[in-house]
């Protein structure tokens, strides 16, 4: 598990203070690491033990941490996810459930064909949707 002090850490070197309001984020985001979260469930989380925070001020914070590079978001259905898995890897979104799953990629083979002409990958997203495991097993069973 990444500790807090990697999230402290990483801001800093951005030159970003360090806040009562930051640190109790970062402890939501490390707490769910590796995991999927978004912006609103942090704030409702942490709401009563921050009661002047702000969904505002969780996507500024979340917004910082991305910028630090300790986490990514993503796209999904109109809603960002934010995400501690900054490896590249791919996203299984489950059309049932609404869960997102981390799937491992080999980056070299899925990108040769892309940078062979002498492009340069600075950024990669892959999100594919279906049904889960635990989904189908349902389905399965009925």
């Amino acid at each position: 598990m990444v500790e807090r002090e990697y999230y402290i850490n990483s801001l800093k070197r951005s030159n970003y203070k360090i806040t009562p309001q930051r640190i109790t984020v970062i402890d939501y985001v490390k707490g769910h690491s590796p995991g999927h979260f978004t912006a609103e469930a942090i704030y409702n989380a942490i709401k009563s033990e921050e009661p002047t925070i702000t969904l505002a001020t969780v996507y500024n914070i979340l917004k910082a941490l991305q910028s630090a590079g300790t986490i990514h978001s993503l796209e999904v259905n109109g809603t960002t996810w934010f995400e501690t898995n900054t490896k590249f890897h791919g996203n299984f979104v489950c059309d049932v459930c609404g869960n997102i799953y981390d799937l491992d990629i080999d980056e070299a083979s899925l990108l040769e064909d892309v940078d062979r002409d002498g492009n340069e990958i600075k950024q990669a997203s892959l999100i594919l949707r279906g049904v889960c495991r635990s989904c189908r097993k349902k389905e399965a069973d009925r």
